[in-house]
């Protein structure tokens, strides 16, 4: 589906509406909620969400957002384990859990959020997605936001000296390795935790969106932004759904859930991050935040040394059943062509 037959599509929802008897069931989906309640991942996707699909089912179902039943690493085990319905997360949180989805978040693919998750989505679902890699729940979608940039207090990366020894956060073992390969000191935690971290001087700085260093009220702390082209990494996100919540579901609004899930949903998320990560852009410059597109030459040595992690991805897929370089070949044809499609350069 390309993506102007996909929104065209999602404008359609709206005219969705169950008919089931009034005597149907009414269901309340209890969604673990990790964030700040006025973060844009709550306020612009999954409340509106919500309201599409009480429309399209006629009120039969809803998305109650709760405060966190558990950590952010923890949010997959609580909807295994039916102590909530609905959670989203990050892959890379749960170190060793997930393999295949860090095809995702590989350096230097896409700067564009739309761009990059459509042509994840559309390579996890032909490669990876009978690998159960989400056993035990219904994946409702995954996606990336904007790149990991390089975000420092004081420190660009004019070489690759010079961030040598910077005391590092990390959200997953991917970034680790991306730090480690730079010769920096990795140390992982959530964002959640970073505020904490950069003000107290434990860490020097983090790989991270934009609009993290905005939303989060770092800007204080991260002073100076390192570009390069796609990317130092990516963060694989997800949306996931108990089963037994999915089957309290009758036909009807099982079918108005997937519509509104899977490629619908990715997108809600891809453009919602997006449009973040430009509006940040433009708070953090006026805010005086000093940025720096990584020059030629040193981009040439990032891509020698990180090299490695997308042979490391290709042998991982390769050991859990999947042609690896067949899925990575066609994740970056697939980015090429939607990017082409959407006009967007990298």
């Amino acid at each position: 589906m390309t993506y102007r037959t996909l929104m065209g599509a999602a404008a359609a929802m709206g005219l969705l509406a169950g008919t089931l008897p009034a005597t149907a069931e009414e269901v309340v989906l209890r969604y673990s909620n990790w964030v700040p309640a006025t973060h844009p991942i709550i306020t612009k996707v999954i409340e509106p969400l919500s309201r599409d699909l009480e429309e399209a089912t006629d009120g039969r179902v809803s998305i109650e957002v709760m405060p966190a039943l558990g950590p952010p690493p923890g949010h997959f085990d609580l909807v295994e384990n039916e102590v909530a319905d609905m959670a989203f997360s990050v892959h890379g949180y749960t170190p060793g859990r997930f393999s295949l989805t860090e095809i995702g978040e590989l350096p230097f693919t896409h700067n564009n959020a739309v761009v990059n998750s459509l042509a994840y989505w559309n390579t996890y679902q032909q490669f990876m997605m009978d690998a159960d890699e989400h056993d035990g729940v219904k994946l409702l979608g995954l996606w990336t936001n904007g790149p990991y940039q390089l975000t420092m207090y004081g420190d660009l990366l004019t070489s690759i000296d010079a961030v040598e020894g910077k005391r590092i956060r990390v959200p997953g073992p991917l970034v680790e390795r991306v730090s480690t390969a730079l010769g920096m000191v990795p140390i992982s935690s959530s964002v959640t935790d970073s505020y904490e971290q950069i003000s107290r001087g434990v860490i020097n700085g983090m790989f991270q969106q934009l609009e993290s260093v905005w939303n989060f009220n770092l800007t204080e702390y991260l002073t100076h932004v390192s570009i390069v082209p796609g990317g130092f990494a990516h963060s694989s996100q997800y949306v996931v759904m108990s089963n037994a919540a999915y089957e309290r579901l009758s036909e009807e609004d099982r079918a108005a859930l997937d519509e509104l899930t899977g490629e619908a949903l990715v997108v809600r998320f891809a453009e919602m991050w997006q449009a973040e990560e430009d509006d940040a852009l433009g708070k953090l410059e006026e805010a005086g935040t000093e940025f720096l597109t990584v020059s030629d030459e040193v981009q040439a040595q990032l891509r020698e040394r990180l090299a490695f992690i997308e042979d490391d991805w290709v042998e991982a897929a390769n050991e859990r059943g999947v042609d690896g370089e067949a899925a990575l070949a066609f994740y970056r044809s697939e980015i090429e062509r939607i990017s082409a499609e959407m006009g967007v350069d990298n």
